[in-house]
């Protein structure tokens, strides 16, 4: 009984036994109260029907008491009422019996409790059980159990005088009794399978946790000197022995534990540290073995190569590179510009060494240099378009000012000719200084919105009545198209003009003669926004352009667009000033058919913010 198996046996079917006993016991005692109480019901049910009965028909002159209550008795019987398996006796105040059916009272039953308390004139409250004894055909005593209920009542005679009458019933026990027996033998039936078949789960649940718990010590026994390769079966010292197997594997596990966690520890330290590392590194980073294939990658490397890092072997990817020449310089690293796609990589080429010495594989640092790449061009397209913009005007100047100063240029038309070009030049440079001077300020957040309730469609179409003399020039058709409902918002009204008036010259400017611009608004309730629209029959924008009108300089026909005149600045600050606004500016075209520019206003622009941008 020492080993844990048995012990679990043992408490596993003395907790079988003691439920299935402590539940037989209440089953049994339940049915026998619920058969005596469906007894007592049916019995008083039986006795209210009788006493009711007499006590409202009261006394006849030509009947006696005794006489009714055989009449009434008949009558139930009649009625299907189960008065066979009942004994019924009616007695007068004294307990002397007047009538019976079947069986006469003993003295014994005219002594019973039930009997005396009816005398008093009280009602039975619960069903009297007990034995008596009932004679055979024989003549030999038979011992029986019946159920006695006795009720008094009261009824009305001749002369108007009131007599005690006493309703005695019993009946008998047998179908109890019986009903019980079976019940008592089925449970008992029951617990006996109930536990031998508890008996065998029981060993086969112990056996299959002691087996384990075993096998399980043998090994924690092994691992806890530090042999990995279980091949023998080791007992540990006397001083780690337990009383059984549980606690032998708590003590053993524990000896381990202290003995891995020291090596663990800081093996599994070092290990998250690296793996967070690598796993969060901003770089992407890719660890091929002495072959050239693939055992390692972050997600910063699947993300700027793509899915082809996980199948490709290095030659395939940084061909013409040779591995075995980058494995040969050892810790010296070696870098190289790459373009992938549309992205430039720098990649930084290392091998790694084994315990030896020796290179075990090679470690590739990609570092993304897309976003350097475009910045570094659009710093070299920015200083060319500026040095370009201010070139062309100062030469112009120069050329008409030299001419002016070697006297070449008296004649008074020509002179003021000169004089205009050179005062067209110089608006043009100054327009160009002023815009880049606006971008300044606004990428150094300088800029202060002067923000107040502004009525947008009388907005829009000051600005389009400013500009028709710019269409009419052109031949060109500007409309406005009126809104159907009013439209106010917060916002810079001279801002937002700006804005509008770049628009409108954009659009008359690359409209043929005879186009039609159409500028207008539409309200969207539900988003609660205006969107401002200025259309036109251009030239249109391709779609490979559309990403980029709004960079600073950038056109989309250069020639075509320096011929015009313009900064190219334009869109720009007309985006930077809708951001300002908290709203958004963009463009809808068709190549060849025209444009749509929209501009996105917020209801609800916070004055707050955009004061303080």
């Amino acid at each position: 009984m020492g080993s844990i198996k048995w012990k679990l046996v043992l408490l596993y079917v003395i907790l079988v036994v003691f439920v299935i006993v402590i539940s037989g016991v209440y089953i049994v005692v339940n049915i026998q109260q619920s058969e005596y109480n469906d007894t007592y019901k049916e019995l008083e049910y039986t006795a209210k029907r009788i006493t009711e009965t007499l006590m409202m028909a009261g006394t006849d002159e030509n009947k006696t008491v005794t006489d009714m209550f055989k009449d009434v008795i008949s009558a139930l019987m009649l009625e299907s009422i189960n008065m066979e398996s009942k004994y019924i006796y009616l007695l007068d105040e004294n307990g002397n019996a007047i009538y019976y059916r079947d069986e006469p009272l003993s003295a014994a039953d005219r002594s019973s409790r039930t009997i005396i308390d009816a005398m008093d004139g009280k009602t039975t409250t619960k069903l009297y059980v007990h034995q008596i004894s009932v004679p055979l055909g024989d003549g030999s005593p038979n011992t029986v159990t019946v159920g006695d209920y006795a009720a008094a009542f009261h009824v009305s005679e001749a002369g108007g005088t009131d007599k005690l009458y006493i309703l005695f019933l019993r009946q008998s026990m047998a179908e109890v009794q019986e009903t019980m027996k079976n019940t008592t033998m089925i449970i008992i039936a029951s617990s006996i399978i109930g536990i031998l078949i508890s008996g065998v789960l029981a060993y086969f649940l112990a056996s299959s946790i002691s087996r384990p718990i075993q096998r399980l010590t043998r090994k924690t026994q092994e691992m806890a000197k530090g042999n990995l390769d279980i091949t023998t079966k080791k007992m540990l010292p006397h001083a780690l022995e337990a009383q059984d197997e549980l606690d032998e594997l708590e003590n053993n596990f524990n000896y381990m534990a202290q003995e891995l966690s020291k090596m663990l520890r800081e093996v599994n330290s070092e290990k998250n540290k690296l793996s967070t590392v690598f796993a969060h590194m901003a770089d992407g980073l890719v660890v091929y073995d002495l072959n050239g294939n693939v055992i390692h990658f972050n997600p910063a490397a699947r993300r700027l190569m793509g899915r082809r890092i996980m199948k490709s072997s290095f030659s395939q990817i940084f061909s013409p590179l040779s591995l075995e020449a980058l494995l040969q310089r050892g810790n010296d690293t070696y870098s190289q510009m790459i373009q992938f796609q549309d992205s430039y990589i720098n990649a930084v080429f290392a091998a790694y060494m084994d315990e030896e010495r020796q290179s075990a594989g090679l470690i590739v640092v990609l570092q993304d240099m897309t976003e350097q790449k475009q910045l570094e061009e659009m710093q070299k397209e920015f200083v060319a378009n500026v040095s370009h913009e201010l070139r062309t005007p100062i030469t112009t100047i120069k050329s008409y000012v030299e001419t002016l100063l070697d006297g070449e240029a008296q004649d008074p038309e020509i002179l003021s000719n000169f004089l205009g070009v050179i005062n067209n030049e110089s608006d043009r440079m100054a327009g160009l200084i002023t815009e880049l001077l606006e971008l300044s300020r606004i990428d150094s957040r300088q800029v202060k919105l002067k923000i107040e309730s502004v009525n947008l469609a009388q907005l829009v179409e000051d600005s389009v009545l400013r500009h028709q003399i710019h269409a009419e020039k052109k031949s060109q058709t500007l409309l406005y198209e009126t809104p159907d409902v009013e439209c106010w918002i917060q916002g810079d009204p001279s801002r937002m003009e700006q804005v509008f008036r770049n628009l409108i010259i954009n659009a008359v400017k690359y409209s043929p003669p005879e186009a039609t611009i159409r500028v207008g608004i539409r309200v969207d309730e539900s988003k609660r926004q205006a969107r401002v629209y200025v259309r036109d029959n251009g030239i249109g924008i391709e779609p490979k352009e559309r990403d980029r009108i709004f960079e600073r300089f950038y056109r989309v026909d250069k020639a075509r667009s320096r011929s015009m005149g313009g900064t190219g600045l334009g869109l720009s600050i007309a985006k930077e000033i809708m951001e300002l606004h908290g709203g958004s500016i963009q463009v809808d075209s068709i190549y060849g058919k025209g444009s749509t520019f929209w501009l996105t206003f917020p209801f609800e622009s916070r004055r707050e913010d955009m004061e303080e941008k």
